[in-house]
């Protein structure tokens, strides 16, 4: 921080901090929430993909589950 930026921080209380802190805890959040989507959807089709012609109906069922939650 500058200090013409430390000054300000001083006379609002902290206010400049605690954005700055809150912008990058978000985009921390956003980052790590994009990389869980990208896990699940790898684990839907993983779970699509299980669908055999000899499979029982759960598994059937499961698949079709899957497929629906990637549309």
């Amino acid at each position: 921080m500058t200090l013409r930026e430390r000054i300000a921080d001083w006379i609002s209380g902290g206010a400049l901090s605690r954005q700055k802190t809150r912008d990058y805890t978000w985009a921390a959040a956003c980052a790590s929430s994009a990389l869980q989507v990208t896990k699940l959807k790898i684990h839907l089709e993983c779970i699509a993909a299980c669908e055999t012609p000899g499979a029982n109906a759960t598994v059937r069922r499961m698949a079709k589950i899957a497929r629906e939650a990637l549309e």
